[in-house]
Protein backbone atom coordinates (compact mmCIF):
# COMPACT_ATOMS: atom_id res chain seq x y z
CA UNK A 1 0.00 0.00 0.00
CA UNK A 2 1.38 3.37 -0.91
CA UNK A 3 1.69 6.12 1.65
CA UNK A 4 -0.95 8.14 -0.25
CA UNK A 5 -3.48 5.26 -0.11
CA UNK A 6 -2.71 4.64 3.56
CA UNK A 7 -3.35 8.31 4.44
CA UNK A 8 -6.48 8.30 2.27
CA UNK A 9 -7.75 5.24 4.17
CA UNK A 10 -7.72 7.23 7.40
CA UNK A 11 -10.52 9.52 6.17
CA UNK A 12 -14.04 8.13 6.07
CA UNK A 13 -15.49 7.36 2.68
CA UNK A 14 -18.99 8.46 1.67
CA UNK A 15 -21.46 6.03 3.20
CA UNK A 16 -18.87 4.70 5.67
CA UNK A 17 -20.04 5.24 9.26
CA UNK A 18 -17.85 7.53 11.31
CA UNK A 19 -16.72 5.93 14.54
CA UNK A 20 -17.16 8.23 17.48
CA UNK A 21 -15.49 7.06 20.67
CA UNK A 22 -17.81 6.67 23.63
CA UNK A 23 -17.28 9.26 26.35
CA UNK A 24 -15.28 8.03 29.27
CA UNK A 25 -17.44 7.41 32.32
CA UNK A 26 -16.95 9.72 35.27
CA UNK A 27 -14.48 8.30 37.76
CA UNK A 28 -16.06 6.41 40.61
CA UNK A 29 -16.04 8.62 43.75
CA UNK A 30 -15.09 5.60 45.84
CA UNK A 31 -11.79 5.39 43.95
CA UNK A 32 -10.92 8.96 44.95
CA UNK A 33 -12.07 8.28 48.51
CA UNK A 34 -9.87 5.18 48.67
CA UNK A 35 -6.96 7.22 47.33
CA UNK A 36 -7.55 9.90 49.97
CA UNK A 37 -7.93 7.40 52.80
CA UNK A 38 -4.49 6.00 52.05
CA UNK A 39 -2.73 9.33 51.57
CA UNK A 40 -0.86 10.38 54.72
CA UNK A 41 -1.06 14.02 53.56
CA UNK A 42 -4.84 13.96 53.06
CA UNK A 43 -5.72 15.79 56.32
CA UNK A 44 -3.71 18.80 55.14
CA UNK A 45 -5.22 18.55 51.66
CA UNK A 46 -8.73 18.38 53.15
CA UNK A 47 -8.16 21.53 55.21
CA UNK A 48 -6.72 23.31 52.17
CA UNK A 49 -9.80 22.31 50.12
CA UNK A 50 -12.19 23.47 52.86
CA UNK A 51 -10.44 26.85 52.99
CA UNK A 52 -10.75 27.14 49.19
CA UNK A 53 -14.46 26.24 49.32
CA UNK A 54 -15.18 28.67 52.17
CA UNK A 55 -13.29 31.47 50.40
CA UNK A 56 -15.31 30.87 47.24
CA UNK A 57 -18.59 30.77 49.20
CA UNK A 58 -17.72 33.98 51.05
CA UNK A 59 -17.04 35.78 47.75
CA UNK A 60 -20.36 34.61 46.26
CA UNK A 61 -22.23 35.48 49.47
CA UNK A 62 -20.82 39.02 49.51
CA UNK A 63 -21.83 39.52 45.87
CA UNK A 64 -25.45 38.70 46.80
CA UNK A 65 -25.54 40.68 50.06
CA UNK A 66 -25.34 37.76 52.50
CA UNK A 67 -23.78 38.11 55.94
CA UNK A 68 -21.28 35.54 57.19
CA UNK A 69 -22.16 33.64 60.36
CA UNK A 70 -19.99 30.98 62.02
CA UNK A 71 -21.50 28.08 60.05
CA UNK A 72 -23.51 29.75 57.27
CA UNK A 73 -24.29 32.87 55.25
CA UNK A 74 -27.66 34.57 55.80
CA UNK A 75 -29.82 37.33 54.39
CA UNK A 76 -33.04 38.64 55.93
CA UNK A 77 -36.00 40.25 54.21
CA UNK A 78 -39.63 41.19 54.82
CA UNK A 79 -40.92 37.64 54.42
CA UNK A 80 -38.24 35.73 56.30
CA UNK A 81 -34.63 34.74 56.19
CA UNK A 82 -32.63 32.75 53.63
CA UNK A 83 -29.30 31.08 54.16
CA UNK A 84 -26.87 28.61 52.74
CA UNK A 85 -24.22 26.52 54.40
CA UNK A 86 -21.48 24.00 53.75
CA UNK A 87 -22.20 20.59 55.23
CA UNK A 88 -19.08 18.50 55.66
CA UNK A 89 -19.51 14.76 55.29
CA UNK A 90 -19.12 12.78 58.46
CA UNK A 91 -16.70 10.53 56.61
CA UNK A 92 -14.42 13.49 55.85
CA UNK A 93 -13.95 13.17 52.08
CA UNK A 94 -16.47 15.68 50.72
CA UNK A 95 -18.94 18.45 51.51
CA UNK A 96 -22.26 19.66 50.16
CA UNK A 97 -23.78 23.12 49.81
CA UNK A 98 -27.36 23.48 51.05
CA UNK A 99 -29.91 26.30 50.83
CA UNK A 100 -32.60 27.13 53.43
CA UNK A 101 -35.63 29.43 53.66
CA UNK A 102 -37.16 30.31 57.05
CA UNK A 103 -40.44 32.19 56.40
CA UNK A 104 -41.81 34.48 59.08
CA UNK A 105 -45.29 33.05 58.51
CA UNK A 106 -45.28 29.35 59.27
CA UNK A 107 -45.97 26.72 58.04
CA UNK A 108 -43.77 26.53 54.98
CA UNK A 109 -45.38 25.81 51.64
CA UNK A 110 -44.25 24.49 48.29
CA UNK A 111 -40.88 22.81 48.15
CA UNK A 112 -40.06 23.97 51.69
CA UNK A 113 -43.01 22.04 53.13
CA UNK A 114 -41.31 18.84 52.03
CA UNK A 115 -37.64 19.76 52.42
CA UNK A 116 -35.79 21.40 55.28
CA UNK A 117 -32.96 22.37 52.97
CA UNK A 118 -32.18 21.98 49.29
CA UNK A 119 -28.83 20.75 47.98
CA UNK A 120 -27.03 22.82 45.37
CA UNK A 121 -27.15 19.80 43.01
CA UNK A 122 -30.89 20.54 42.65
CA UNK A 123 -29.94 23.55 40.50
CA UNK A 124 -27.65 21.73 38.08
CA UNK A 125 -28.88 20.48 34.70
CA UNK A 126 -30.07 16.88 35.00
CA UNK A 127 -27.01 15.50 33.20
CA UNK A 128 -24.70 17.03 35.83
CA UNK A 129 -26.81 16.65 38.98
CA UNK A 130 -25.52 13.27 40.13
CA UNK A 131 -21.87 14.31 39.86
CA UNK A 132 -22.68 17.58 41.68
CA UNK A 133 -24.08 15.97 44.84
CA UNK A 134 -20.90 16.86 46.74
CA UNK A 135 -17.62 18.67 46.38
CA UNK A 136 -14.97 15.99 46.82
CA UNK A 137 -11.98 17.58 48.50
CA UNK A 138 -9.42 15.99 46.17
CA UNK A 139 -11.40 17.30 43.18
CA UNK A 140 -11.39 20.81 44.61
CA UNK A 141 -7.60 20.74 44.70
CA UNK A 142 -6.87 18.68 41.58
CA UNK A 143 -9.73 19.91 39.36
CA UNK A 144 -10.50 23.52 40.38
CA UNK A 145 -13.07 23.81 37.58
CA UNK A 146 -15.41 21.66 39.74
CA UNK A 147 -15.40 24.33 42.45
CA UNK A 148 -15.73 27.12 39.87
CA UNK A 149 -18.73 25.34 38.31
CA UNK A 150 -20.39 25.00 41.71
CA UNK A 151 -19.89 28.71 42.40
CA UNK A 152 -21.36 29.66 39.01
CA UNK A 153 -24.46 27.55 39.67
CA UNK A 154 -24.75 28.97 43.19
CA UNK A 155 -24.28 32.59 42.09
CA UNK A 156 -26.27 32.62 38.86
CA UNK A 157 -29.11 30.19 39.57
CA UNK A 158 -29.51 29.09 43.18
CA UNK A 159 -29.03 32.32 45.14
CA UNK A 160 -31.14 34.55 42.86
CA UNK A 161 -33.95 31.97 43.21
CA UNK A 162 -33.45 31.79 46.98
CA UNK A 163 -33.32 35.59 47.47
CA UNK A 164 -36.63 36.00 45.59
CA UNK A 165 -38.25 34.27 48.59
CA UNK A 166 -37.52 37.33 50.70
CA UNK A 167 -39.79 39.54 48.59
CA UNK A 168 -42.16 37.11 46.88
CA UNK A 169 -42.54 34.42 49.54
CA UNK A 170 -42.83 30.82 48.40
CA UNK A 171 -41.32 30.75 44.89
CA UNK A 172 -41.92 28.00 42.36
CA UNK A 173 -39.15 25.51 41.62
CA UNK A 174 -36.47 26.95 39.35
CA UNK A 175 -36.23 26.07 35.68
CA UNK A 176 -32.97 24.18 35.18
Amino acid sequence: MSVFNWIKSLWPHPGQPIEVPAPEPAPDPSVRIHKAAHDPHFPEKREKAIVAINDALTAVAAKHGFTAKPQSWIKAGPLGQVSFYLQRSRFGFDAGIHLVFHPTDLPSKGVWAEEEDIPLAWFYPEAEAEAAQALIYLDVLEQPEKLRRAMVVLSETALPWLVRHLDEGQVAEPEV
